[in-house]
């Protein structure tokens, strides 16, 4: 029986495939270089997280991040994302978000749809509200395997209790984690090679196989 859903959030909860990459560009910011960098593993993670933050500040000096929440609020949910909730938390099924994007997204989604908690990685603000080129790396895109088994101890579950769902290449990490994996709007032949289903568009896919697992 499945106790526990992980979801990676960018791509899967939202329309959006990148929170960070929909942020940059709507300041008219360039990251390819450090992100490729951080790909080829030139660059770790946290300071490919900070490096985005510096960018910000250098080009809007005294940027707030009541600015950059404003700009996530733009960010629309997946299809299906209300009726699968629902669905989890009617058939007492913990959801979980693992994400690499940014936490300031995550917990609106965590709050406006009951997902039980969210793990992403938080920017920090000064005292008066403006970003400071530092925060907190809850989770490494390449590692959310070390987060998911983190939280699988807390509510004392095994992995084959849970199903994980992502959409690119680093969700592989999710696989590492538990045995049940679903890939979503991916084009990733590793993810749709190793995955348990595979689905499109609609979130409430995710109920059919709950259903029939």
């Amino acid at each position: 029986m499945i106790k526990l859903a992980f979801f990676d959030m960018d791509g899967v909860l939202t329309v959006e495939k990148s929170s960070w990459f929909y942020v940059n560009n709507k300041l008219g910011i360039n990251n390819r270089e450090n992100y490729m960098k951080y790909m080829k593993g030139q660059l770790p993670y946290p300071d490919f997280f900070r490096l985005d933050l510096k960018a910000w500040i250098e080009k809007y000096p005294g940027i707030e991040g009541n600015y950059i929440k404003n700009i996530l609020n733009e960010i629309k949910p997946v299809t299906g994302l209300g009726k699968t909730m629902k669905y989890l938390k009617n058939k007492n099924i913990i959801s979980v978000i693992v994400s690499g994007g940014i936490s300031w997204l995550s917990d609106r989604i965590a709050r406006d749809y009951g997902i039980y908690e969210a793990y992403a990685n938080k920017i920090y603000c000064d005292d008066n509200g403006r970003i400071i080129p530092d925060g907190e790396v809850q989770v490494d895109p390449s590692y959310k395997d070390y987060v998911m088994g983190k939280v699988m101890a807390k509510y004392g579950l095994k992995p084959g209790e849970c199903i994980a769902v992502g959409d690119s290449e680093s969700d592989y990490s999710m696989y590492r984690a538990v045995p049940n994996f679903i890939a979503f709007n991916s084009d990733s032949d590793l993810l749709l090679k190793i995955s348990s289903a595979s689905m499109e568009n609609d979130l409430s896919g995710l109920i059919k196989f709950l259903e029939s697992y």
